[in-house]
């Protein structure tokens, strides 16, 4: 029974512990959450989950550079695939309707960026 319950208590832990291979980017009305990958890669993926009310436009740079624009209508997901071959973190800047930037920070795990106030 006490092996029962030290196993039930350690596979709790297991699963809260939320790992991905790509970047998650959730965007609600008034937050967005990032779940993001371990280990840093050249070419990775980013998965845009609109949960907010309105349909969501936004770009992806790096050192103010232009990677990649992303049009993703509400209640619905968007992949996209990112390369970054330079030592600086992608940045995610929602335009439309313009909210607050999000850095995209390999082996951070999971985080949140506030709207700003």
């Amino acid at each position: 029974m006490k092996f029962f319950f030290i196993l039930v208590c350690y596979s709790g832990l297991v699963f809260a512990q939320t790992k991905t291979e790509n970047f998650v980017i959730q965007i609600h009305d008034r937050s967005m959450s990032i779940l993001s990958p371990e280990k840093k890669r050249a070419i990775f993926s980013a998965l845009v989950e609109n949960q907010s009310l309105s349909d969501q436009v936004g770009k992806f740079t790096v050192n103010g550079k232009l990677l990649k624009f992303v049009s993703v209508k509400s209640g619905q997901t968007e992949p996209v695939e990112i390369e970054n071959k330079t030592p600086y973190n992608v940045v995610f800047v929602p335009v439309s309707p313009a909210f607050q930037e999000a850095e995209l920070i390999f082996g951070k795990k999971a985080y949140e960026i506030p709207s700003k106030k």
